[in-house]
C-alpha cells in the first residue's frame, strides 16, 4: 500500500569492468537501447552520440532523466567525443519503480553505460550531476585509471541539513518508509523560466530516493580522497538542493586528485546543465576534456 505526503519542498534530486569484446565501430551504438540524434523536448530516453579519441560518460541526478544530460552531451558530440548518456535503474518511469531501487541498482546502470564505452578502447571521462556526481565519484573509485578524469556539477554529496533530518526521522520509521511517497508541486530547481516549463518533473516519488541517496553519500565521503583523476566540480551558488558551500568546501578538501579546479556559477540553481549558464557550464567541460582526447594522425589532420 502506498501512502503519500504531500509537502512543498525543493526536490532532493534533479534533478569494476573489463570488457573481451572486439572494440565496436561508431557507426552502430552500443548493444542496450540508446536514442541518437537531436534533443526532443523532454526526451527522457537514453543517448549515445559517436565520436572518436575520448568516451564520456553522462549520468543524470535522483529524480531526473537522461533529459537533463543531453544538451550537454550534443555539445561534447559536436566536439568529436563519443558520448553515452544512461538511465539510472527506476528512473523515467513510475514512482513504484524508482521505489524497488537502490544506490546498487543505480550503480549498475552507470557500471553498465561504462563497459560499454570502455570497448572503443579510447580514454574515459565520467560526468554527473547531482546523484550522478556522486556515482561518478564511486565509479572513479572502483575502476581506477579507467577513468581518465571526472567531472562532478552540482554533487549531492549533503542535502540542506532540514532535509538530512527530515529523512533520518522517516527512516526510524522502518518498513513503514518503504511506502511513504513524497507529492512535491513545484517544479524543479531551475532559475530559467523557459528550461524549467520543459524540464520533466517528478511531483511524486518514494522516501525511500532520497534516503538512498543519504546512504549512499555517506559511504562515498568516507572514500573521497580515494578519488585520484583529475577532477572539475562545477556548483551555483543559488543552488536550493544541495548546498554549495557543504559540497564544494568538502569535495575540494577530500578529493584525492592532485589536479582539481571549483568553478562557482552566481545565477543558476540546482539543475546547471540545462538552466541560465548552461552555455558556461559545457564550455567548462569541454575545456576539461579535450585534454583527455587522443586522435588518430588521420582525424587530428581532419
Amino acid at each position: 500500500m502506498r501512502h503519500e505526503v504531500a509537502m512543498k519542498s525543493a526536490q532532493p534530486g534533479s534533478s569494476a569492468v573489463s570488457a573481451s569484446k572486439s572494440k565496436p565501430s561508431d557507426d552502430d551504438p552500443p548493444s542496450r537501447s540508446a536514442a541518437s540524434g537531436p534533443a526532443a523536448v523532454a526526451d527522457k530516453s537514453e543517448f549515445f552520440f559517436p565520436g572518436e579519441g575520448l568516451s564520456a560518460l553522462l549520468i543524470h541526478g535522483l529524480t531526473g532523466t537522461p533529459y537533463e544530460m543531453r544538451w550537454l552531451g550534443e555539445r561534447m558530440a559536436a566536439a568529436g567525443i563519443r558520448v553515452r548518456g544512461v538511465r539510472l535503474a527506476g528512473h523515467a518511469g513510475a514512482p513504484e519503480e524508482l521505489g524497488a531501487a537502490n544506490y546498487d541498482n543505480w550503480y549498475e546502470s552507470v557500471v553498465l553505460g561504462f563497459e560499454e564505452l570502455r570497448q572503443y578502447g579510447d580514454p574515459n571521462i565520467v560526468v554527473g550531476l547531482s546523484a550522478g556526481a556522486v556515482l561518478a565519484a564511486r565509479l572513479a573509485i572502483d575502476q581506477r585509471e579507467a577513468v581518465t578524469g571526472i567531472v562532478m556539477l552540482a554533487p549531492a554529496l549533503f542535502l540542506p541539513r532540514s532535509t538530512t533530518l527530515a529523512l533520518q526521522m522517516v527512516r526510524k520509521l522502518g518498513r513503514i518508509a518503504k511506502t511513504l511517497y513524497l507529492y512535491s508541486p513545484g517544479d524543479s530547481d531551475i532559475h530559467d523560466a523557459a528550461a524549467r516549463r520543459v524540464h520533466p518533473t517528478t511531483h511524486l516519488f518514494p522516501l525511500m530516493g532520497p534516503i538512498n541517496l543519504l546512504d549512499m553519500s555517506k559511504i562515498v565521503r568516507k572514500r573521497l580522497e580515494r578519488v585520484t583523476q583529475p577532477a572539475l566540480l562545477i556548483h551555483s551558488r543559488r543552488d536550493h538542493t544541495c548546498p554549495m558551500r557543504r559540497n564544494v568546501s568538502f569535495v575540494m578538501k577530500h578529493l584525492g586528485s592532485a589536479e582539481k579546479r571549483c568553478v562557482i556559477l552566481e545565477e543558476s540553481y540546482h539543475v546547471i546543465t540545462v538552466d541560465t549558464e548552461k552555455e558556461q557550464v559545457a564550455a567548462e567541460v569541454l575545456n576539461f576534456a579535450k585534454q583527455f582526447r587522443q586522435l588518430s594522425p588521420r582525424a587530428a589532420s581532419g
